[in-house]
């Protein structure tokens, strides 16, 4: 597996990383009249489920990334960063938006769901190089 995400960063993390973020800043963009009936979730958990996805997608992206070695070198500490100071601007950005506000517990459960995502990245990883065999061929 690790092998082929390797190989189809393009398709495999790149293309699903864009996908979500847009996804994601559409859905933060809309009024909460709009999104609330949709999932009948805590507001937290949404948020901790959201950023957490971004940090996994976000990290495996910039670890695998080959253009910028900086990134590569700690891209779990830099996408940590990227979600954190993305979460500020999306709570900010909800001010803006009819029927939302900012609220510091939703940029705290957006970090927490950045870190825990960060954290399951870099377990994902270290699973997916320990268990490099059979399924790939050279």
């Amino acid at each position: 597996m690790y092998s082929f995400i390797k190989k189809n960063r393009i398709y495999a993390l790149l293309i699903p990383l864009i996908l979500y973020w847009i996804i994601l800043f559409i859905g933060t963009s809309l009024p909460s009249d709009h999104v609330s009936g949709m999932i009948e979730v805590s507001d937290k958990l949404k948020h901790f489920g959201a950023y957490f996805i971004l940090a996994f997608l976000l990290s495996l992206n910039l670890y695998f990334q080959e253009r910028w070695k900086n990134l590569a070198f700690s891209p779990f500490i830099y996408a940590f960063l990227a979600c954190t100071i993305y979460g500020v601007i999306d709570e900010l950005h909800q001010i803006l938006v009819p029927n939302r506000s900012a609220e510091f517990l939703d940029w705290l459960a957006d970090l927490s769901g950045s870190f825990v995502g960060v954290i399951f990245s870099a377990l994902f990883l270290k699973y997916i190089k320990k268990n490099n065999s059979g399924l790939e061929t050279n």
